[in-house]
């Protein structure tokens, strides 16, 4: 068999001819496999060497990316019946037939023209067939045969997912799985080592890791501290040929976060901290702020702050602010400064959500000492009491006094202070202060029974600081005098049936006093002596009060029945009987 120089496929291949399509054993006409074949030109003469007719083989071979100038030599066909006379004619169909494998039909030599790509066709399907050129009758059955293109290491691994983002927890232990990475490589597994694939880590040690032939990246310290650092950029290389030189490579990038776990406690930055709280706080309202550090993050920073002891304990509590983890110090009673001038509080900070397996690395709580300190601010006199109640007969005369109110400065400075009435209501103007000594006086005359109670508010203030207004309620009662007479409930129209009889009450006579009880519990009914008396008629008192009866005449009788019915109904109407 002929071999151009342009040829670079193995001296095994060189020799692959053709498959033969079986037809029958004993068929004449089938195509064969020659080796070791030479054309002697010059003598017309052949040297056959006797073939190995079991050794049949059903693919040719060509080398994929050919760049060569000449066309690349695939294989040769050869059939038995070819005498070397050019009688022989080749035929070649199929894919690629004409196009790109072109055949010599005199001497059986296929070539291919174009440049292949195996990772685009791997090879190609044809059909091989040998005629008489004087007769077109073939010489051998029509067969089957592929061309397979053979693999170059012409691909570079890749991959396909990266670039990679995972985490992996801190403090794990060494060897650690993280991640697998795969590269991919286009040549064919199954030829050589060009799609062999070995993984080695270009940047990231000494952190990581990863196995060459697997691509498992793994941590390759113990204790990686997030706190320390927490993002780590490896770049892992994938290069085929298992790793040879000349090998094709291609790399990724992984980009490895460390995620949190609970291994430091909280820690005040002081021992010792100092708050001023002015006396004037209000309860309830927050005072201060104090913190603890964490260096975790999102839930393993978490804590919760306790006042355990401390002489201001029970004046002030303490609450954690989930949002910035700080410790809010809220009054819970009124502070004095000329009482207390300072306390003492001993606040813990704690963690809430505790890993145990860092349980060495604690205890997760700390503990500081906090001073607060009062200020003394200048507050309004002070009442002696809350309210005020005095009472003031209603004849009083004007300047009569009705009481004294008292207010002192209740700031060391002990300022002297001033009262003083608004007169914004008409109630404020029936009185006056003193506004030296408090004492508070009548401005105008009462009448109790127009109006027996007056409500009017007093104020105070400290002479060196007007501003400073202190008020309070003072209720004045306006006593009563008898200075009222008693007056008949009603107008009284009495009528008599003239045959009543005698000591028969025909009317009761009710007076009512606008004074209380105290001046006329009980009242005294007589006739009015300047006027004639009349024998049938008599007043007396009854025990449960006021009554009139009456006597009549000895006749005793009504003139007629009529008229003492209408008088009867009349009195009944009154409710006189």
């Amino acid at each position: 068999m002929r071999i151009t120089s342009t040829s670079c496929i193995c001296p095994v291949l060189v020799c692959l001819c053709f498959v033969q399509r079986c037809y029958g054993a004993a068929h004449h006409g089938s195509i064969k496999v020659t080796r070791n074949q030479t054309k002697h030109i010059e003598g017309e003469t052949e040297v056959h060497h006797r073939p190995k007719r079991g050794w049949v083989w059903n693919q040719f071979f060509v080398l994929e990316e050919h760049m060569g100038p000449d066309p690349q030599y695939v294989g040769k066909l050869h059939s038995n019946s070819d005498k070397g006379d050019g009688s022989v004619k080749y035929i070649l169909t199929g894919e690629g037939a004409g196009t790109i494998f072109i055949i010599d039909d005199t001497t059986g030599d296929i070539h291919s023209t174009k440049s292949l790509d195996r990772e685009q066709k791997t090879h190609y399907v044809l059909h091989a067939q040998a005629i008489d050129r004087r007769t077109n009758k073939p010489l051998e059955p029509e067969s089957e045969f592929i061309i397979k293109v053979q693999d170059i290491n012409d691909n570079a691994p890749k991959f396909t997912d990266g670039p990679y983002i995972v985490t992996v927890p801190e403090m794990s232990e060494m060897g650690t799985s993280v991640l697998q990475v795969t590269a991919t490589d286009a040549d064919d597994p199954t030829y050589g080592n060009s799609a062999r694939v070995v993984y080695s880590i270009l940047q990231g040690q000494p952190y990581f890791s990863v196995d060459p032939k697997t691509g498992v990246i793994r941590t390759a310290l113990h204790n990686m501290d997030r706190e320390a650092r927490e993002h780590y950029s490896v770049v892992i290389q994938a290069k085929d040929m298992a790793g040879q030189v000349g090998g094709l490579s291609g790399s990724t990038t992984v980009n490895i976060t460390l995620t949190d776990v609970n291994d430091n406690p909280p820690r005040f930055p002081q021992k010792h901290y100092q708050l001023y709280v002015p006396e004037s706080a209000q309860v309830g309202s927050a005072v201060g702020k104090i913190k603890a550090n964490d260096a975790d993050t999102g839930s393993n920073a978490d804590m919760k702050y306790t006042i355990i002891n401390g002489d201001g304990s029970g004046v002030f509590s303490i609450s954690t602010d989930k949002e910035t983890r700080e410790g809010i110090i809220s009054l819970k009673k009124p502070l004095n400064y000329e009482k207390k001038k300072s306390y003492t509080l001993n606040i813990e900070g704690a963690n809430t959500h505790l890993d145990f397996r860092f349980s060495h690395l604690g205890p997760f709580k700390d503990v500081t000492m906090l001073k607060i300190i009062v200020g003394d601010v200048d507050e309004p006199p002070l009442f002696t009491m809350p309210s005020y109640v005095m009472e003031v007969y209603e004849n009083a005369k004007i300047g009569t006094a009705v009481g004294t109110v008292t207010a002192q400065d209740p700031d060391t400075a002990n300022s002297l202070v001033r009262y003083f009435i608004d007169h914004n209501t008409e109630e404020d103007r029936y009185f006056t202060i003193d506004a030296n000594t408090g004492t508070i006086k009548t401005a105008k005359i009462f009448d109790r029974e127009e109006t027996p109670w007056y409500n009017i508010t007093v104020s105070a203030s400290e002479i060196d600081n007007p501003e400073l207004v202190s008020h309070v309620q003072v209720g004045v009662r306006i006593l009563d005098i008898n200075d009222n007479p008693p007056e008949l409930a009603r107008e009284y129209d009495v009528v008599v049936c003239e045959n009543a009889k005698p000591g028969q009450v025909i009317q009761t006579i009710t007076a009512t006093d606008k004074d209380n009880s105290a001046n006329g519990a009980r009242f005294h009914f007589s006739l009015d002596e300047g006027l004639s008396l009349n024998p049938n008629f008599t007043l007396r008192d009854n025990e449960a009060g006021p009554s009139v009866s009456h006597q009549i005449g000895p006749e005793g009788k009504c003139p007629s029945e009529s008229l003492c019915t209408s008088v009867y109904e009349h009195l009944l109407n009154q409710r006189i009987i």
